[in-house]
């Protein structure tokens, strides 16, 4: 996030009206802009000092019934106006209007963002942000392994990568569209790749599809009846090399 973006944000930020993901990015934004933060608190001890010393009047009595009165009186009401009358091609003209709107309704709709990727950004963030990245840490990958197939009606593919830069954290218990899922974590340098894995409903295998939402790179593939999809703010090509060390045999 750039730092106008962020100038422009801050005072949704600083009323709380902000979704978890931008005020995840804003926030972490915040912390390595002085300029940011500085503003952030001008801004919150203003709040406070205006809601401290504010002074509330009352309106006089009869003030509302004043004003009704010295209001014009409002106009008498228009009558409808008579309905067209269509000719003999107005019907089809009037199908085929409906029928393109119908279209464009479903076109619009096919074109929205994925459910499944806005779901797992949102879980990825929730992770770093409430500090409960792993329910068992540990690197042993025949640690976390065990640990989740006996909790989960699914055994997911458990990698050990930290000779490829890729080093395993450890693993926890998540929910990805309403489905109890395995967050496998992994570390790139600085940087968090949350691996969730759940059952999916088409047992064919797919290729990996890469997305991108809110400055995070996810990628999404289908194997062994499991769906992968791996999270991270790393650059998508990493996240790309990673994935295909997790998916290779």
């Amino acid at each position: 996030m750039n730092h106008e973006r962020a100038q422009a944000l801050l005072p949704a930020y600083a009323d709380g009206q902000m979704g978890l993901i931008r005020r995840f990015l804003l926030g972490r934004h915040i912390t390595r802009c002085p300029r940011c933060l500085a503003a952030l608190e001008a801004m919150q001890a203003m709040r406070t000092a205006l809601r401290t010393n504010l002074v509330v009047h009352r309106a006089p009595p009869g003030l509302a019934a004043r004003i009704g009165s010295a209001l014009p009186r409002e106009a008498p009401p228009v009558p409808p106006r008579q309905p067209l009358q269509w000719k003999p091609y107005g019907a089809a003209l009037a199908g085929g209007l409906a029928g393109a709107v119908l279209t464009l309704s479903v076109t619009q709709k096919a074109a929205g963002p994925d459910p499944l990727v806005a779901d797992v950004v949102a879980d990825h963030v929730r992770s770093l942000m409430a500090d409960h990245l792993t329910d068992v840490a540990t690197d042993d990958r025949h640690t976390v392994k065990p640990w989740l197939s006996a909790r989960l009606d699914l055994s997911p593919v458990v990698k050990d990568l930290k000779a490829e830069g890729f080093p395993l954290v450890g693993g926890r218990l998540d929910y990805v569209e309403g489905r109890q899922a395995a967050a496998l974590v992994y570390h790139r340098d600085r940087h968090v790749i949350n691996l969730f894995a759940f059952i999916a409903n088409d047992t064919t295998d797919a290729p990996p599809r890469q997305d991108s939402r809110d400055g995070f790179n996810i990628i999404q593939w289908r194997m062994g009846g499991v769906i992968y999809v791996a999270v991270s703010d790393v650059e998508a090509a990493q996240l790309l090399q990673f994935v295909h060390l997790v998916a290779a045999g």
